[in-house]
């Protein structure tokens, strides 16, 4: 559901889906559809939903347009070494090597549409997006132009995503 912005769960540490539960509860992040879902569950059903969607493998994704040379390397930057003139860290820095996440820390990226990736790009950029721990995903979104977020967004949907 790429299209729709809906981002891939199954995989994603059930910690972190936790996390995106209770803020979709208590109001900290905001989604008219996930609102409502999460106010509706007690503490005991968020593990279980979480726990249940973190067991899963994520079925391989479809690959997205192929980026040009240039987007494709400054994907590729981003990922691996941020841009420094630009203030903004290595993505890979706090998603780990290739985005594929780290436990108790940050959700993989890695396969995620390039069309999710950006959307909650724009919404740490916009601010209406404000669940991110320290600000750090809105202090770097803020960093990044159109340009950027198409590169990165594009580059994490074309990394190999089958072992998540």
């Amino acid at each position: 559901m790429a299209a729709a912005h809906v981002p891939r769960i199954a995989g994603q540490s059930a910690e972190y889906l936790k996390k995106q539960l209770d803020n979709y509860a208590d109001g900290t992040r905001d989604n008219p559809v996930m609102t409502n879902f999460a106010k509706a569950l007690s503490e005991k059903q968020r593990i279980k939903f979480a726990m249940q969607y973190a067991s899963m493998t994520a079925p391989p994704s479809p690959q997205p347009k192929t980026l040009n040379a240039v987007q494709l390397a400054r994907g590729h930057q981003l990922a691996f070494q941020g841009d420094e003139r630009e203030r903004v860290q290595a993505c890979n820095s706090c998603h780990g090597p290739d985005g594929i996440g780290v436990l108790h820390a940050a959700p993989y990226l890695a396969g995620q549409s390039a069309d999710y990736i950006a959307s909650a790009l724009k919404s740490f950029q916009q601010g209406t997006r404000k669940n991110d721990a320290g600000e750090l995903m809105r202090s770097a979104a803020k960093q990044l132009n159109d340009a950027d977020v198409i590169a990165i967004s594009s580059y994490f949907a074309q990394v190999n995503s089958s072992t998540k």
